[in-house]
């Protein structure tokens, strides 16, 4: 859940820092945009993460589940996958709005892959080229559970920031 947070708010500050706010009703107002962006951040671990945790729990109780559907969704988090996910869901959207969504669903998970290459791991680093490479990268900047103790000081100067960014002008 941290790792949720961290990367919304990240999208959240990019978003403040690169987004005018836009005029509504003699009212300002968070751009559109922005909402498609953050839920780009979170789409590498909401369909690449998520499920395959909620199989491994459920492979504990129920071991006729294959071991190879926990893992069929990892490649959701990695840049190829991204970018399929992106158009994908994408696809849900208004049909004048689908290219517009796809791209910033695409940017926000670049964003995602671009904070996770910051972490290190116990295992393999992220497969930036897979299914081309097997090469895994990560900097090891920060460790994977660090998000944790990063929230309670990012979660509020995220807010900080927006609020500034996008508060009303009337």
């Amino acid at each position: 859940m941290a790792d949720l947070i961290t990367h919304s708010c990240v999208a959240l500050l990019w978003k403040a820092a690169t987004t005018p706010a836009v005029k509504a009703d003699a009212r300002w107002r968070i751009p559109p945009t922005v909402a498609t962006f953050v839920l780009g951040t979170c789409l590498p671990d909401l369909i690449g993460r998520v499920p395959s945790m909620g199989l491994m729990t459920l492979r504990w109780s129920v071991p006729q589940i294959p071991e190879w559907s926990v893992y069929v969704w990892s490649p959701f988090h990695m840049p190829l996958g991204i970018l399929l996910c992106s158009g994908l869901v994408a696809q849900l959207f208004a049909p004048g709005m689908r290219r517009k969504a796809a791209v910033q669903l695409a940017g926000g998970g670049i964003l995602h892959m671009a904070v996770d290459v910051l972490q290190t791991h116990l295992g393999i680093g992220y497969l930036l080229l897979f299914p081309f490479s097997m090469w895994d990268f990560e900097l090891g900047w920060i460790g994977s559970e660090d998000t944790v103790r990063i929230v309670p000081v990012l979660l509020p100067l995220t807010l900080l920031a927006c609020w500034a960014r996008w508060r009303s002008k009337a």
